[in-house]
């Protein structure tokens, strides 16, 4: 650490987990710790159990030098940066995070979605270093996005910038999103989604495996399984479109792919790649880059930090 002035501390709040870290405005972390997700009684005990964790890790004389908190929570922020609108896996509505966590530790802090965070972080340490203007895009259970435009993040209207997962696709099928809609991006384009149009495709075609899931999707396709190769073309052209379509939105110069079906690599980003060059603007093509993520989990901590270093030009 350079001075005892600098630091800051970087949050993750997970359906799980609780991830911090102290770093300095450079990026350094100092220290990493986390602790359980409390989502009893519609998670109303997790804001004091954060304040209560991070006294107990720096105690008095440390929590002295935090300049500041930046929090990444999963669920949309208010326009104001004060309330957590929703958060579905914690049971919050309507929470003024903000607030308590300030009052509570004396130390101003940034709320931000997430995805947003992890987009900030891949940018600020990641991926994208170098960049600011990009997408990034998570590829887990759902699919999530953040967009960062001239470096500052996306948020909307409504709070509602870079959901991508809820484009909607036109498809014979009526897939159910947890949104509530029918035929979401996610539906197709996430894990859950490439597992499902398998299983439809196996069940078609009489076909058994042991176990239907992501990676097995793609060894099978690697070992050249016809039926596992056309489900893989239709999950890389239905992701490209949709990409593409936010692409000739924005106009970014680089995509950065995060979450767990990242983990395939060129077994993805090459055909995804070759997608989003067919349905592309002509002026885009072969004008942008689309790149594995970097930082993992560490990504929502390095963003939060960052956007409260924007937020208060520090950097």
């Amino acid at each position: 650490m350079k001075t005892q002035e600098n630091r800051l501390i970087g949050i993750d709040i997970g359906g799980t987990s609780i991830k911090f870290a102290l770093m300095d405005d450079a990026g350094t972390i100092e220290k990493k710790w986390s602790i359980p997700t409390n989502i009893a009684e519609k998670g109303k005990y997790i804001p004091k159990e954060i304040c209560a964790s991070i006294r107990m890790t720096l105690e008095d004389a440390g929590l002295a030098t935090v300049k500041g908190i930046g929090i990444g929570v999963p669920g949309p922020i208010s326009p104001d940066g004060k309330t957590v609108v929703q958060a579905v896996n914690l049971d919050w509505k309507d929470l003024p995070l903000k607030e308590i966590i300030e009052t509570d530790l004396g130390i101003g802090v940034c709320l931000l979605n997430d995805a947003n965070a992890a987009a900030l972080g891949e940018m600020w340490k990641g991926a994208a270093q170098g960049n600011v203007n990009l997408l990034f895009v998570t590829l887990g259970t759902g699919v999530g996005g953040g967009i960062v435009l001239n470096g500052e993040v996306l948020n909307g209207c409504h709070s509602s910038g870079g959901e991508i997962g809820h484009i909607p696709i036109r498809s014979d099928e009526q897939r159910l999103c947890g949104c509530g809609g029918r035929n979401c991006l996610e539906t197709f384009a996430s894990a859950n989604g490439l597992a499902l149009s398998m299983r439809k495709k196996l069940v078609e075609v009489n076909e058994t495996w042991r176990e239907i899931t992501p990676p097995m999707v793609f060894e099978k396709a690697a070992q050249k399984n016809v039926h596992a190769q056309a489900v893989l073309a239709e999950f890389t052209d239905i992701l490209g479109q949709a990409l593409a379509g936010i692409m000739n939105t924005i106009d970014v110069e680089e995509i950065v792919i995060g979450g767990g079906l990242s983990e395939a690599g060129e077994q993805l980003l090459l055909p995804l790649t070759e997608k989003l060059e067919e349905y592309v603007f002509p002026q885009i093509k072969a004008h942008f880059s689309v790149k594995n993520a970097q930082l993992g989990n560490e990504a929502g901590i390095y963003g939060a930090v960052y956007a409260y270093l924007i937020k208060n030009k520090i950097v």
